[in-house]
């Protein structure tokens, strides 16, 4: 079971944020970091962490970083539009997908498969989600939905990749901690 007791659940909320922070101002690993790790982050909150609020502090960190990375980093800002703001029912859409299996109580074969299902599931729904908004908010519309769909769906697998990875490890890394006792798991409810 992915419950946390409140310390232990206070110490993944701030490594899933630090590993939002190093990981997003450069989008796919462009420059010296890792890949940005935001929708695995998101799966991971929804996994790991109880209270719905931890949502919120997520998204608000991304707004920050984005802001950060746009105003001070000079970062190009090609992917700001009014259609932004739908990020957010985006990530909303990988935090359930990892709430949804919040009650696992073990990682055997049938339990990996629904982790990848869901993993899959909420990388599309947030793909789909995300990219509508761009398309909506930008001057995409011009090109026709169906030559806008062809352009982007190239970077569908980067980002299913990527958001497999960094669940499978997060995952990898809560049993590791449990196993050697370094984790605190809260009684079954």
């Amino acid at each position: 079971m992915f419950v946390l007791k409140p310390k232990a659940e206070w110490i993944a909320a701030f490594a899933l944020a630090i590993l939002m922070a190093v990981t997003r101002i450069h989008h796919f690993g462009i420059g010296t970091v890792a890949p940005d790790a935001s929708t695995g982050v998101f799966f991971l909150a929804g996994l790991l962490l109880g209270s719905p609020w931890w949502i919120a502090a997520f998204l608000i960190e991304a707004v920050v970083l984005d802001g950060v990375a746009i105003g001070f980093l000079k970062v190009a800002d090609a992917c700001m539009s009014s259609g932004y703001a739908l990020l957010a029912p985006a990530y909303a859409a990988l935090w359930f997908a990892g709430r949804a299996l919040r009650k696992t109580e073990t990682l055997d074969l049938l339990a990996a498969g629904k982790f990848v299902c869901f993993v899959c599931a909420g990388t599309i729904a947030f793909f789909i989600v995300s990219n509508l908004g761009y398309f909506l908010g930008s001057d995409f519309y011009q090109l026709g939905f169906a030559e806008y769909v062809t352009r982007v769906s190239r970077y569908f697998p980067m980002y299913l990749t990527v958001t497999l990875f960094y669940s499978a490890f997060g995952i990898a890394a809560f049993f590791a901690a449990r196993r050697l006792g370094v984790l605190e798991i809260a009684p079954a409810r």
